[in-house]
């Protein structure tokens, strides 16, 4: 007698996320530390045009600037994503 199985999707992966428009953010700092790490950057380092063209239209809040790694629910799989970088707040002078 066969069972079925129910795979639970992954909130990372692209493919199974309800609201695609929903990027992350992440701090100044943060974003510095990972493109240290080289798990993000700039999307000047990003050779896929396609997967740009895809992350405009399946985001329209992402700024369009900045890429990273997201580990998924288990922390065992890293997927490129689209990330805003908050910007630097501004320090009045004396």
């Amino acid at each position: 007698m066969p069972t079925a199985t129910t795979e639970i999707p992954s909130p990372t992966d692209p493919a199974t996320t309800t609201a695609p428009d929903v990027v992350d953010s992440i701090e100044r700092a943060e974003f510095v530390r990972r493109e240290h790490l080289g798990t993000a950057g700039p999307i000047s380092t990003l050779p896929d045009e396609g997967t740009i063209t895809r992350w405009r239209a399946d985001h329209p809040r992402w700024r369009g600037r900045h890429w990273t790694y997201i580990g998924d629910s288990d922390g065992v799989v890293l997927r490129l994503r689209p990330v805003n970088v908050a910007r630097a707040a501004r320090r009045r002078t004396a």
